[in-house]
């Protein structure tokens, strides 16, 4: 279960982080490498990197830390090096469907992955059919987005008709790690702190 709660944006800035996927690898004596996929899902990690910032920062990052009881409570993190799609496909009307997973693609051109999106940032969210947007209010072309199954149409979208999509979003995360070490900067400052090994990873449904 993910709560609601988002750390604040200017706090998140202090994460750095990104997707990770899990892959054994085993060397042959021939010099060939065997290689096993654990996961098909990519899971996003962060780490703290800031260094020396204001006590105001590290004091509001430290009562989330306590919000959130460590590890125990999930919450979302805005990852600001990726929150953002823009004209982004996620699906095609086949005049029966109503329900579409919020799904953003990455591809290199050869093995496109899709990442779905369970929590757009509010007032963001942007959906349209064959580039006409859709209506979140009572209306024929009406939707709703709900995290667990994604934009539902009121009316199926019509056969052959492109979904898209436009919006900021958040990744569901827990602190990974029940500790929360901070240091004073002394004697450079009393009012610059650094917080060691404060990490972050992905909670996936």
């Amino acid at each position: 279960m993910v709560d609601n709660v988002i750390l604040s944006e200017q706090v998140a800035l202090g994460f750095k982080g990104g997707p990770t996927f899990s892959t054994d690898k085993l060397a042959m004596v021939n010099g060939q490498e065997r290689r096993l996929q654990n996961r098909s899902v990519a899971i996003h990690q962060f780490m703290w990197e800031y260094r020396n910032q204001t006590r105001a920062i590290v004091e509001e990052l430290r009562e989330f830390w306590f919000d959130r009881r460590g590890d125990f409570k999930a919450w979302l993190l805005k990852d600001w090096g990726d929150y953002q799609a823009a004209g982004e496909p996620f699906g095609v009307g086949d005049g029966s469907t109503k329900t579409f997973p919020l799904i953003k693609t990455y591809t290199g051109g050869f093995n496109p992955y899709e990442r779905t999106i369970r929590h757009p940032k509010s007032g963001t969210l942007q959906v349209f059919e064959d580039g006409i947007e859709a209506s979140s209010t009572d209306s024929p072309s009406a939707y709703h987005f709900d995290s667990d199954t994604g934009v539902t149409f009121a009316v199926a979208p019509a056969n052959g008709v492109v979904l898209t999509w436009t919006g900021h979003f958040y990744v569901p995360v827990r602190f990974d790690g029940d500790v929360f070490f901070a240091t004073v900067d002394y004697p450079t400052s009393i009012d610059a702190l650094s917080v060691s090994d404060l990490r972050a990873v992905e909670v996936i449904p």
